[in-house]
């Protein structure tokens, strides 16, 4: 499903000026979609495709912005004033293993994440989770971490993620696409995965070993 434009035209003068218009008056949605896994929240694809919806609207910008599906790969493509933008966004995780869930429904949300995430990049919106106050905890004890031993669930990461990828015949890449896909937020490396508090790198850990089994 696409994102409609608006109904009057404003003058610009291509498509990238009506999409930097697009952009300045996006005003970030509300995260107001649980994440059970995190217990957190975080901005579903309806809110931030309304939040597009709604910044066109007020720029009176004709474009029209849709997905399109290469190779594995979600794109965003917009189009309008005789001018076609497409912009590369998250890809989508294929083979994910035990996701407890049928395949159908795997696939599903694996592409609902990708145009959530892809449309977010594409207009500057804030649509992972919102770690309620974990990261001001962190930052306290940012001074204090590097006098602390390592931490051994990252050794223990380490070794289940690579039995996780052997076993889905998975790239890093794609594993960390399908970690962010199952648990509604973008841990797309592994600096992304030691920022998790040690409850969510174990929820983390659980999971890649049930999908390696």
């Amino acid at each position: 499903m696409g994102v409609t434009s608006g109904s009057t035209e404003a003058k610009y003068s291509g498509l990238v000026e009506a999409l930097c218009a697009i952009q300045d008056a996006v005003e970030q949605p509300k995260k107001d979609a649980s994440n059970p896994m995190f217990k957190s929240k975080y901005v579903p694809l309806e809110a931030v495709e309304a939040a597009v919806l709604n910044a066109k609207k007020k720029v009176h910008a004709k474009v029209f912005i849709n997905y399109e599906l290469k190779d594995g790969v979600m794109w965003v493509i917009m189009e309008g004033y005789g001018d076609k933008r497409e912009y590369q966004g998250a890809p989508v995780a294929d083979n994910l293993g035990n996701r407890g869930t049928n395949a159908a429904q795997a696939e599903g949300s694996a592409e609902t994440y990708a145009k959530r995430y892809s449309l977010s990049m594409a207009f500057m919106i804030s649509s992972e989770v919102d770690d309620d106050g974990n990261s001001v905890q962190s930052k306290q004890n940012i001074n204090q971490s590097q006098n602390k031993p390592k931490n051994q669930l990252n050794s223990t990461f380490g070794g289940v993620a690579k039995v996780f990828r052997k076993q889905n015949n998975l790239t890093e890449e794609a594993m960390y696409t399908a970690i962010s896909q199952n648990f509604n937020t973008n841990i797309n490396n592994f600096y992304a995965f030691n920022q998790l508090n040690d409850q969510n790198k174990q929820a983390v850990i659980d999971w890649l070993k049930r999908g390696a089994n």
